[in-house]
């Protein structure tokens, strides 16, 4: 059993929005150190807006503190089967709270949406989009994963994280990059997700998990044996300590894990 995940609290989304951005910078920095280029996964959900707060915050002025969205390649943790202008897009989502509120100075990124010319076959699609994966991350057959230097997550109140949901047979998938669902338990139900070793394989993986509406699950991921066997317990078992939660205290309220207020 590797080291367990950090989690941190904080006294409100505003107290957890420069954190965010410190850690967020930090693995900018040590990725483009590494290798020139950022590539990051990112979910739906709330976590746009958060992560939009955070990056668009006015900086420090020293060069650790600058986004260099130039060197950045987007790509989605999971995606709906929808046209991506349609208001269920999580491409359209993080459009609007951040790629299009991005000033120009600070550098455009390379965004990786799905293929729109795929929506009547979602199967396809997650096939069309894993081969996206491949041709960023190198060949199928020379690395069993892709690498992600962060990915970006959110829980929902059914421990769902991606589109990754309870006890569903993906889940067991242990091969595929990209997953094609049809019967998401939350509508719309055709999608397509990150596998949960290509989540767990990432460099970093972080959550963001804000308000009292997340109490009970977060209760359930952190303090029960039910909670190992939910998607985002799947990934916090299986990331360890490369992943780290940014939670405020009304959403860890009553949670018995231990937590810390700082990086």
């Amino acid at each position: 059993m590797g080291k367990p995940p950090n989690l941190y609290s904080f006294a409100s989304t505003d107290d957890l929005v420069p954190p965010l951005r410190s850690y967020v910078l930090n693995c900018q920095n040590a990725a483009l150190e590494r290798h020139g280029k950022f590539s990051v996964a990112v979910s739906g959900g709330s976590l746009p807006k958060t992560l939009a707060r955070a990056l668009l915050a006015q900086g420090d002025g020293s060069a650790e503190d600058r986004v260099q969205f130039g060197k950045w390649e987007v790509f989605f943790a999971d995606e709906r089967c929808v046209p991506l202008d349609h208001a269920d897009s999580n491409y359209k989502l993080l459009k609007d709270e951040l790629l299009d509120k991005i000033p120009a100075d600070l550098g455009r990124p390379a965004v990786f949406p799905v293929d729109e010319a795929y929506l009547d076959d979602v199967q396809e699609m997650a096939d069309q989009y894993e081969k996206a994966l491949v041709s960023s991350f190198a060949a199928r057959d020379s690395v069993k994963l892709p690498l992600f230097d962060l990915l970006l997550l959110g829980c929902g109140p059914d421990g769902h994280t991606c589109s990754l949901f309870p006890n569903h047979p993906l889940l067991r998938e242990s091969d595929a990059w990209v997953l094609s669902i049809s019967d998401s338990p939350k509508p719309p139900a055709r999608r397509i997700t990150l596998s949960l070793p290509v989540v767990c394989h990432g460099l970093k993986i972080a959550f963001v998990a804000t308000g009292a509406g997340k109490r009970d699950i977060m209760r359930k991921i952190f303090d029960t044996d039910e909670g190992h066997t939910l998607p985002c317990g799947l990934v916090n078992d299986g990331g360890a300590d490369k992943v780290s939660w940014f939670t405020d205290n009304d959403a860890v309220h009553g949670v018995g894990f231990p937590r810390r207020g700082s990086l």
